[in-house]
């Protein structure tokens, strides 16, 4: 089985190249998803919103992945062009191979500027 963290750098690997199809592959159906603007249930939902957001991705540096046998913990900084440089860390529960859940922390000041 592939550990959580695989799973949670794959799924952002992807986000960053905007190949929402892949993504896709990462994410269990009856995922949720926590942000300080949105909360979601739902694959269909969450890759919208995911699918969306890339739009504005220049890419993805990250700084840090850690993981247990369930979930991950990725601090990254996101290159945005309206926004500038997003620090943001995800938290990722996986099961089966597949995200169930996803909390993302990042600082909201930076959407408004």
């Amino acid at each position: 089985m592939t550990p959580p963290v695989d799973v949670a750098l794959a799924f952002i690997e992807a986000f960053a190249r905007r190949d929402l199809d892949l993504a896709a592959t990462f994410v269990a159906d009856d995922v949720t998803f926590e942000s300080p603007r949105v909360s979601l249930s739902g694959a269909p939902a969450y890759l919208a919103a995911v699918g969306e957001f890339a739009q504005l991705v220049d890419g993805v540096q990250v700084i840090a992945a850690v993981g247990d046998a369930t979930q991950a913990l990725v601090m990254y900084d996101m290159a945005t062009e309206p926004f500038g440089t997003i620090r943001a860390a995800d938290r990722y529960v996986v099961a089966g191979g597949r995200i169930t859940a996803n909390q993302l922390v990042f600082d909201t000041s930076r959407l408004h500027t």
